[in-house]
Parts: structure tokens; sequence; C-alpha cells
């Protein structure tokens, strides 16, 4: 496990040896020492430490809480104060700041870890409220995207990407992906009747900025269950059942998740009318455990995928009798 790694601001120098010395008896890593403000603010962007001890006293244009005040808004970083003054002017100001805790001088070991402990509780736990705040506001977003044009024409109007087979869900794929945190949401059809229906087609994804999309190489390229990493959960995703993909290169190299370095996918069964349509996979870079509430919002947006697709076929065939409005 990484240890966790924290930033000392302190102008007094056997102060601040005092405090590394203590941290890393401890078992955390100290990942600077900054005497001035201004050190601090760079150090904290370029570090980026876990938390950081800021001495509120510090000498120079920008005091410790100055500093603090800077990092909070920039970084959102948690901070510790560390004074040997109690002046209630210079705590009022300091609150302001909203800290994770004060430490007194002269401090003790057991004084520094729990303050640090709670301190990086406390800010876990913010940022997952703020999490789960954008997650429903993600999926508020898709939602009134499907009831008003819903509202607007009694019908959904899902524009074809550009040529490529696929449907524009971007105001759903982006709102999801970017409160989830989440690298790349694909969103496969299976193929069409009569074909392999372990074989699927890429019709609409979304990155965050700076990955490569898959769409960009392959376009209408089918890709099957175990270049999926499905081949063990396809018939639990036909199922209804969401399931974790393999994202192992120990298929001779055909497996698309780790071409696109990807450590964690999971894949949410997309039904259509009450026929399974295809999977909405949600991709990270890096290896993912996804909360039972994320994994609740994953189903919910790939239901809104489904209920949008089920009144847009039935608008088709309203228009085109006979046609096969999906795309293939």
């Amino acid at each position: 496990m990484t240890a966790t790694r924290i930033l000392v601001v302190e102008d007094e120098q056997i102060v601040a040896e005092d405090l590394k010395m203590t941290l890393e008896t401890l078992g955390y890593e100290v990942a600077g020492i900054a005497s001035r403000g201004e050190t601090a603010v760079e150090l904290a962007e370029s570090e980026s430490p876990d938390l950081i001890l800021m001495d509120i006293m510090l000498a120079g244009a920008m005091d410790g809480i100055s500093a603090a005040s800077e990092i909070r808004a920039l970084f959102n970083i948690p901070v510790i104060y560390v004074t040997a003054y109690a002046d209630s002017n210079l705590l009022e100001r300091a609150k302001q700041t909203e800290p994770f805790g004060y430490i007194v001088k002269p401090f003790n070991e057991r004084e520094v870890q729990s303050n640090i402990e709670i301190a990086l509780f406390k800010h876990h736990m913010e940022l997952e409220l703020k999490k789960r705040d954008a997650i429903l506001m993600a999926l508020g977003f898709g939602m009134e995207w499907f009831l008003r044009q819903l509202s607007e024409s009694h019908q959904i109007t899902l524009r074809d990407e550009g040529g490529r087979g696929g449907y524009d869900f971007m105001p759903i794929l982006e709102q999801i992906g970017v409160a989830m945190e989440i690298d790349r949401i694909a969103l496969l059809r299976i193929s069409p009747k009569g074909a392999n229906r372990d074989m699927f087609v890429l019709v609409n994804e979304w990155t965050a900025p700076g990955i490569e999309p898959i769409l960009g190489e392959s376009g209408e390229i089918p890709h099957s269950a175990e270049a999926l990493g499905l081949s063990e959960s396809i018939q639990e995703l036909h199922g209804g059942t969401p399931a974790s993909c393999s994202t192992g290169s120990d298929s001779g190299g055909q497996n698309i998740w780790s071409r696109y370095s990807i450590q964690t996918a999971f894949a949410l069964p997309v039904f259509v009318s009450d026929q399974f349509w295809g999977t909405a996979i949600f991709c990270n870079r890096t290896e993912r455990t996804y909360l039972d509430e994320e994994i609740e919002a994953m189903k919910i947006a790939a239901n809104i995928v489904g209920g949008a697709m089920s009144l847009y076929i039935s608008t088709e065939e309203r228009h085109s009798p006979g046609a096969d409005p999906v795309p293939g």
C-alpha cells in the first residue's frame, strides 16, 4: 500500500526537521519541506501531496493562512495548521480556509497521527459526497434529456454519428463519465439477427480528454465476446446481470481492453423493448472496485439508453414499416 505523502510547511528549521522525523516514524512519506507560503503553493502543485501540515505564522509576504487558502482553492488538498498561537482573531481568520485540524506546538506523535488520520478520513468522505452529488446530477441530466425530447415531439431523436452507424448518446455518456471519473464508456450492440449473437459492434463511445477513441480506429468492425473479455460471462449478460470484463492479454493479444491500457472494465446489459440489445461498458485505466451505488448509477444510465432506443425504434417503425431501424 502506498504511504500517505505529506508536505511540511514550517519556517523554523528545527521544528520542520522534528516534524519530518515524527512523520517518518509514523510511516508517512514527507513530500517536501517549505519555509515560505509561496514555496508551499508551488510544491502543492508539483508534488500533489495527500495532506499539508501548515505553520500559520510564516515569514514573507504570504503567511500560512494565505497559502492554505490558495492551495484549497487551486488543488483541494487538506490542510492541518500547526501553531503555537491561540490568538482568537488569528484562529477566526484561519477558520475561513476550512482547515481539517489544528496541531498545537509543542506536539507529540499521538496528536500528530490522530489529526492526520481524522483529516484524511474527512477529506475522503468529502470527496465521496461530492462524487455522489455529481453522479445524481448526471443521471438527472440524462433523464431530463430523455423527457425533454419525449415531451416536445413524443419521440426520441438520435442523430447518426457522422456515417459511422452509431447513435448520439453523448448527452448521457459524457455526464455520467465525468461524474464517476470514468476514462471510457463504450456502447456496443449485438450483431443483426442471423449472425453470431456473441459478436458486438461499437456504435457510440465517450472518452475522457487525451484518451484515444476506439471508434476512430475500428468503426463498424465487430468485436467478439472473447475480445471484450466477456467469454465467461456472456450468458449472464444476456440474462440481465452486470459482468466484469477480463482485461488481460491472455487471448493472443486479442483483448481490446489490454490494447488500450484498460485495467478495469464493467459491462451493463442494455435491453430494448425487453430484448437484449447490447452492452454499455465502463472502463478505467487503473484497477478499481466500483461501489454498489456506482453500479446502480451505471444501471440507470444503461436503462436510459435502452429506453431511448425503444422509443426511437418504435418511431422509426411507424415512419418506415418493415424497415430495420437498427444500423448494421
